[in-house]
């Protein structure tokens, strides 16, 4: 009891029938901001009931940050509240989203058509290709907006250097993306990683050329003891298997 009034505490939130409460809109709407990157939906809720709680606060911290730690159901409750746009700071929502493989909260960015999912030269997919989140990738891919081969092939080129099989299969198989960028980056690093499957699936692509660079991508094979993938290559006529040699 305190002036006669009664106060009850519900999660750290005081909540008080005669507005006795400090201003929740206080040091620019921090409640909001701390409640929504660590996750508490019914707090979030509570404070996007109160008229003097701006839920876009510095740049749209709110669902930025939401986003990017994964929280689902706080994406839902700011994304419904017309003064938020998920699309501030380029899109940073589904950028960091899709990096960290959130892929449900990436399913509620896309639906909403002031994302842009493709800003900043299509970071979202080349972030998820990099950190091989496939589900993620597999949203971008169906949306019209984004480009599987942005920043020259960054895409295919990380998945193929890391190993990532099902990865490579799903952007070889867009039109847009050219496995042999950056003079056949994509079967040089898979080679020299020793990453078989994946160079077998590269070396049946018609725009890969394995010799490029001198037939860096066999030599450093043989460098690395990668006997296997020193066999197919010495199977493909466009290999000089007198690179070997060098």
């Amino acid at each position: 009891m305190k002036d006669g009034k009664n106060i009850r505490c519900n999660q750290k939130i005081f909540v008080a029938e005669n507005s006795i409460l400090p201003d929740p809109s206080t040091n620019d709407n921090y409640a909001i901001r701390l409640a929504s990157r660590n996750g508490h939906a019914d707090i979030v809720k509570y404070l996007l009931s109160q008229e003097r709680v701006d839920p876009s606060a510095l740049d749209n911290y709110a669902v930025r940050y939401a986003s990017w730690k994964g929280h689902v159901e706080v994406v839902k409750l700011l994304l419904a509240d017309s003064r938020v746009d998920p699309g501030a700071d380029y899109s940073f929502a589904i950028r960091v989203a899709s990096a960290d493989g959130h892929v449900e909260v990436v399913k509620l960015l896309l639906a909403d058509s002031r994302v842009d999912p493709g800003d900043l030269c299509n970071q979202a997919i080349r972030d998820a290709s990099r950190k091989m989140h496939v589900e993620v990738v597999k949203l971008l891919l169906g949306d019209s907006r984004v480009d599987p081969g942005d920043w020259d092939n960054e895409a295919i080129r990380d998945a193929s250097e890391e190993g990532h099989e099902e990865l490579v299969k799903l952007l070889l198989a867009d039109y847009r993306v050219d496995p042999g960028a950056d003079y056949n980056y994509a079967i040089r690093k898979a080679c020299r990683n020793g990453h078989i499957e994946v160079v077998k699936l590269l070396l049946a692509h018609n725009w890969v050329h394995p010799g490029d660079l001198f037939n860096e991508a066999i030599r450093d094979a043989f460098q690395n003891g990668h006997v296997e993938v020193v066999k197919l290559l010495l199977a493909d006529p466009r290999v000089d298997p007198k690179a070997l040699n060098y």
